[in-house]
């Protein structure tokens, strides 16, 4: 089948080379061109050579040149993954059978933004990967299939990605023949049941060492990479938290942020009721260490206090 695929990171990569794999005939890849700021934006020239698709680099897909250019291609399937910007009803109308899109949350719970951090932020145990019928409306097309996906309590933003990643190589292999012998599966989503989870800037990271160790992990973990990472202050210096371990359910009575001390490479931190051991951070712009070398800084020590941000409004877990 004629497939066109609008994609910009790794998900949209692993679903092309499977797409590849089972045969489909992909004649453009539609990307945007290279942006530092954008944490999960990777390369097609690979896949691109082995498909001999062409290749465009846009900002939009809802210009009237990238519009005619998708017309010409006369795309039987159009496959919209990780793009975050909405697509008209213009663009989806163009392929014969179906305008597919993905999203990392089970559908209809969880639409919206950064639903990788939401996943974990919210301390979910499972999720799912969702593929729909795109429509003009953010994630509220009619569902096509959804793979299922544990969450480990030792899942950080980076391994639950690669999750998605595998889940999404499932799902194309899953749903890709169905739509070959004719078959357009859809299942409206139960309008009742559907959440909205709200974008995450980089600025609403700060950590609330006043919440319980399990949130504490669970924000730590949620915005780790290859997002811009939960921070706190101390001593008036940003320090980025990049990993933690999950709490071990010890009570402990201490002043919430406090640091408490060193074991190994690991440096304990007080929370409600409770502690977190902290695994790797980072000062400023200093290169990223273990926990415990925070200690070694002369305007650190034990008994100081991380600041807390109180978490407000889309920051709330």
């Amino acid at each position: 089948m004629r497939t066109v695929f609008v994609s910009h990171n790794d998900l949209g990569l692993a679903c092309l080379e499977e797409l590849h794999n089972l045969g489909a005939d992909i004649p453009a890849i539609i990307t945007r061109p290279r942006d530092e700021s954008v944490a999960d934006q990777t390369t097609f020239d690979g896949i691109a050579a082995r498909t001999v698709a062409d290749v465009h680099e846009v900002e939009s897909v809802n210009t009237d040149a990238v519009v005619d250019q998708l017309r010409a291609y006369d795309p039987e399937l159009l496959y919209v993954v990780g793009w975050s910007r909405l697509v008209e009803q213009r663009v989806l109308d163009i392929p014969s059978v179906a305008a597919l899109g993905m999203h990392p949350a089970p559908l209809p719970r969880g639409r919206g933004r950064a639903p990788i951090a939401w996943n974990l932020i919210k301390g979910l145990d499972e999720t799912a990967l969702s593929m729909f019928h795109l429509v003009e409306a953010a994630d509220a097309g009619d569902l096509v299939a959804q793979q299922p996906i544990d969450i480990d309590i030792r899942d950080d933003a980076a391994s639950l990605y690669e999750k998605v990643v595998a889940a999404g190589r499932s799902l194309i292999r899953q749903t890709y023949p169905e739509f070959e012998r004719g078959a357009v599966p859809r299942t409206p989503q139960d309008e009742t049941e559907a959440t909205w989870w709200p974008k995450r800037t980089p600025d609403q990271g700060g950590i609330d060492w006043r919440q319980p160790p399990g949130t504490v992990y669970d924000w730590i973990r949620g915005q780790s990479h290859p997002y811009p990472g939960a921070f706190s202050y101390l001593d008036g210096r940003k320090v980025t938290v990049w990993a933690a371990a999950p709490p071990d359910g010890e009570r402990v009575f201490c002043q919430p942020g406090e640091l408490l001390g060193r074991e190994g490479e690991r440096l304990r931190v007080g929370a409600w009721e409770g502690a977190i051991d902290l695994l790797r951070v980072q000062v400023a712009d200093d290169e990223e260490r273990p926990a415990a070398e925070l200690l070694d800084y002369e305007w650190a020590g034990v008994g100081d206090v991380f600041e807390s941000v109180r978490a407000t409004g889309s920051d709330r877990p």
